[in-house]
């Protein structure tokens, strides 16, 4: 054999040697998840989830599609939540890949139970991550994940996916994710509120039926890493007056029954301040906002109509924190403050038997500037 020939004889040798890609698996091959649900029914636990098809999502960029993308939701079952998650993967088909989770729903009775289960799970396996929002429900959460957006346009356009859009617009609840909430339930005397999902079959119609949509209804609470309870968006709507991540959000001004302006305010600047006389603790809360007038029902002047709007948000401060006073929940997080501005005080109320709220613990005062009155003059 020519020297030519050997040389090409080893070549061809070395590259069986060689590794290659024979494992790769096409992205059209797996079954990408969206959403995770965690419920528990009796002493079942139930994982739900959401899939979509990326390749239908990647063509509506370009143009609205003309048909609905369609969502799949799976439901698994078992003793255990990975017994469940096990029970999934039966009928999947193909591989499940959970790095493009988007968002976490967990049911009302694995919020009440514990939720060291769930923890146990997101914290074992590596393509979980802390990134995704995370929402409370009292719905059926195959019923949540099933909801589509308007105009036939991706699941991502969806209160599910980007609750920080309508945020922007109307701040009522905020949004939270998993890092924020595992990051804020260890501190110390805190307080956290995981937003409510629920679904409304009033407010929208296409072709002549309703068409149920997504809305954050309340918050269940936890205080000192323990489930308290689900509280209605009524009760704590002095929560976004307190909130520094509230963009903007809306308020209406009454007067004996009767409306009398709405204002917008915005970004709202808190302080808290504890006060401690003879081992008695209180706290100044001050808040100060500013804002524009969206409706002016009723003509007065500027400076009462911002002493107006500085009345009402006190008195939804005020409410919101005696609702929660009522349910063993600082909604304030006055302790918190007190945690972190003075611990040496906080380690030695907490050795007395710890720190007693009254409604009388904390004097809120409130002001308001409002900037402008829109396109018409005031």
């Amino acid at each position: 054999m020519s020297r030519a020939g050997k040389a090409l004889a080893v070549w061809i040798l070395i590259s069986f040697t060689l590794t290659g890609c024979w494992d790769i698996k096409n992205i059209q091959d797996i079954n990408y998840l969206t959403s995770l649900g965690f419920d528990k029914v009796g002493q079942q636990y139930r994982v739900y989830v959401q899939m979509i098809d990326f390749s239908s999502v990647a063509k509506s960029e370009s143009a609205k599609p003309t048909e609905p993308i369609p969502v799949w939701v799976g439901i698994g079952k078992g003793e255990t939540i990975v017994g469940a998650v096990n029970d999934l993967y039966r009928t999947a088909q193909l591989r499940v890949f959970y790095g493009q989770i988007n968002s976490i729903v967990l049911g009302e009775n694995i919020l009440r139970s514990d939720l060291k289960d769930v923890k146990e799970v997101l914290d074992r396996y590596y393509e979980f991550r802390y990134t995704p929002w995370l929402f409370g429900t009292k719905e059926p959460i195959d019923k949540l994940f099933a909801v589509t957006p308007f105009f036939n346009l991706s699941p991502l356009m969806s209160l599910l996916h980007q609750p920080q859009e309508i945020y922007k617009q109307q701040s009522l609840i905020a949004p939270l994710t998993l890092r924020e909430f595992v990051a804020e339930i260890r501190e110390p005397g805190n307080a956290v509120f995981i937003p409510s999902l629920s679904l409304r079959n009033l407010d929208w119609e296409v072709e002549g039926q309703k068409k149920p949509m997504m809305d954050m209804d309340g918050v269940f609470a936890f205080q000192e890493e323990k489930y308290k309870q689900w509280i209605a968006l009524p009760k704590v709507f002095g929560l976004r007056w307190v909130e520094p991540k509230t963009e903007r959000s809306p308020l209406l001004i009454r007067s004996e029954g009767r409306s009398q302006a709405s204002v917008s305010l915005e970004k709202p600047d808190i302080r808290i301040h504890p006060v401690i006389v003879n081992d008695q603790i209180a706290f100044n809360l001050d808040v100060k906002l500013s804002g524009y007038i969206s409706e002016a029902l009723q003509l007065m002047p500027e400076t009462t109509l911002e002493q107006k709007a500085a009345e009402a948000v006190k008195r939804q401060i005020q409410d919101t924190y005696e609702a929660g006073l009522r349910s063993g929940i600082d909604t304030l997080r006055l302790e918190h403050a007190l945690y972190r501005q003075n611990n040496r005080e906080w380690k030695k109320l907490r050795g007395q038997g710890g720190i007693k709220l009254t409604p009388d613990s904390v004097h809120i005062r409130v002001k308001v500037k409002l900037r402008h009155s829109g396109k018409l003059k005031y």
